[in-house]
């Protein structure tokens, strides 16, 4: 295993004496209501992290690629402090950078296995003091022809042990996690899973279904569809529909690998190993469809 100070580019020491508190420590958390390209909020509430009861836990941390002590909260804590409706099974956690990430809350051995905590302190090395509201930047070096992002933390950072996420296949594990790619948690939606993801289903063709499965496996952590789902990458519609200007192989190349300059370029996405092909013309049909198709309102 590679060491941990291959992947951390630790911008600030905690040692230094010049970290400075975040003071926003607030996170949002709302249900879904309204119709598609609406990002419509009901029952907004603003739930302070720093008026819930803080832990200290020590635990791997899989962005961080180590050991490390942190202080703060539970995820399933923030929510169960709102109190989600009977028909949300759901979240939607938002995060600074765009991202989206689905956490199924009332999955109670899914919980127990993702085990994400909300860090509002981070302790580097044993016997250093705590942190509060900032944590070190991670800059990867490019690897191959996979191109990483760099990752700052705002006043909070989630911390996962694993690169599990079960909307991921087992066999894309490897090269692709959604836990690997978040910053900094702004928000939590709470949706009906059944109606949210009915929003995407435009088409019952059994090769528009198989795009949309590949979607939910992969690409939804990072985009959405006529402002519906994440924002970190291109909507897949709006303002100029994807599948308009990738043929299918095209497509495929551009998920599949990225050229050694593609961070000078510009090009962010991962190179996503594991697809195939035939995965890619089945992503081209869903765009298709979900470019020329209404998006059913969000109705749970």
């Amino acid at each position: 295993m590679s060491s941990p100070s291959k992947f951390i580019l630790f911008a600030l020491l905690a040692s230094s004496g010049e970290l400075a508190a975040k003071p926003n420590a607030q996170i949002d958390v709302w249900q879904r209501k309204g119709a598609p390209g609406v990002a419509a909020r009901k029952d907004v509430k603003a739930v302070d992290l720093d008026a819930l009861p803080a832990i200290e836990i020590r635990r791997p941390d899989i962005q961080y690629g180590g050991w490390f002590s942190y202080r703060g909260v539970p995820l399933q804590t923030v929510i169960d402090r709102y109190g989600a409706p009977p028909e949300a099974d759901l979240a939607l956690l938002h995060f600074a950078n765009g991202m989206q990430v689905p956490y199924a809350f009332r999955d109670a051995a899914l919980v127990k296995q993702l085990d994400v905590f909300v860090a509002r302190g981070l302790r580097e090395a044993p016997g250093a003091p705590f942190t509060t509201g900032t944590f070190p930047s991670i800059s990867r070096p490019r690897e191959g022809f996979v191109d990483v992002r760099p990752i700052t933390f705002g006043a909070n950072k989630v911390v996962v042990s694993g690169r599990v996420h079960p909307a991921v296949p087992k066999e894309a594990e490897p090269t692709f996690s959604p836990w690997t790619h978040v910053d900094s948690l702004t928000g939590i939606e709470l949706v009906s899973s059944k109606a949210y993801y009915a929003q995407f289903d435009v088409d019952a063709s059994a090769d528009v279904r198989a795009g949309l499965r590949i979607f939910t496996e992969t690409c939804q952590f990072c985009h959405g569809a006529r402002g519906v789902g994440a924002a970190f990458g291109w909507d897949f519609v709006e303002p100029v529909p994807v599948y308009s200007y990738h043929s299918t192989k095209n497509l495929f190349y551009h998920v599949k690998y990225k050229p050694l300059d593609a961070s000078a370029r510009g090009l962010l996405m991962p190179a996503l190993s594991h697809l195939s092909e035939q995965d890619a013309t089945s992503v081209w049909r869903w765009l298709r469809a979900i470019a020329t198709h209404p998006m059913p309102s969000y109705a749970p």
